[in-house]
């Protein structure tokens, strides 16, 4: 689940009042590349709550996603260090892309952003921004004619390696678990992917909108072939996922992150 920290709508506190009112058991929030208002969740919540984030990593020239889990807790220096680095890259993408929209002849800047975003500023507050000016009429269209990775405007981030992010998460005692496998459309074959993956990561986020049913089986059966962990997600983003709630990918209690 995402929060007002990175790229979501609802506040930290909202997260956990609809999940507790939902009756789930175990929630973690996994903002973009950004740890606070999960590690604000933790010390706030009176369900049973995981520290985590979404790290966005590169593997052979593709951007995938990585989940970082701590159930145990921890100081998060190494994993702060690679955040400190990535949103230096960000802050410079974002700014770059600013530029390129002022170019097409769209009037905005950093301030029109900065009132949207509570942490990292990401693409999605470009397109919340334009979309208060009365440029686009949601955030879909705004990816779709702006920012999205084949617009004009749109600028490359640079970033760290999937293996050096999972040595970050296991170095402060973390679990590093691939997301949503089946939503990267440029890594080459799934299985070739998941071959190369599992060397790596402790864990498949088998559960996971994106997936069908048959696609979550057969990430539950490479999974469980290579002794590795299954997670699921829901992926809530608030409004700027209208479609997606909070208990929309419930798992068997079996799944839940394990503390030690």
């Amino acid at each position: 689940m995402h929060s007002v920290y990175s790229d979501g709508t609802y506040t930290v506190e909202q997260i956990i009042a609809e999940a507790k009112a939902l009756g789930l058991k175990q929630i973690a929030i996994t903002d973009h590349n950004i740890l606070k208002g999960s590690v604000i969740g933790s010390q706030i919540s009176d369900i049973d709550f995981v520290v985590g984030i979404e790290l966005s990593v590169d593997y052979k020239g593709s951007e995938v996603h990585l989940l970082g889990y701590f159930p145990n807790g921890s100081d998060y220096s190494n994993v702060n260090f690679i955040i400190k680095e990535k949103n230096a890259y960000k802050k410079m993408a974002i700014m770059e892309m600013i530029e390129n929209l002022n170019d097409m002849g769209v009037d905005l800047d950093l301030l029109d952003l900065s009132k949207f975003a509570k942490g990292t500023i990401n693409r999605v507050h470009i397109c919340m921004a334009l979309k208060e000016k009365g440029i686009i009429k949601s955030i879909q269209e705004g990816f779709e004619n702006y920012v999205g990775e084949h617009c004009k405007a749109y600028v490359e981030t640079k970033t760290i390696s999937l293996a050096e992010a999972c040595d970050a998460i296991h170095e402060d005692g973390g679990i590093a678990v691939i997301a949503h496998p089946y939503e990267y459309e440029d890594v080459g074959p799934i299985d070739d992917f998941l071959n190369e993956v599992v060397k790596l990561v402790d864990g498949i986020e088998c559960y996971h909108p994106s997936a069908t049913l048959e696609n979550s089986l057969h990430l539950v059966d490479v999974a469980t072939a290579n002794n590795k962990i299954i997670t699921g997600g829901s992926d809530f983003h608030g409004d700027n996922k209208p479609n997606i709630t909070i208990d929309m990918m419930k798992v068997d209690e079996k799944y839940m992150i394990k503390r030690k």
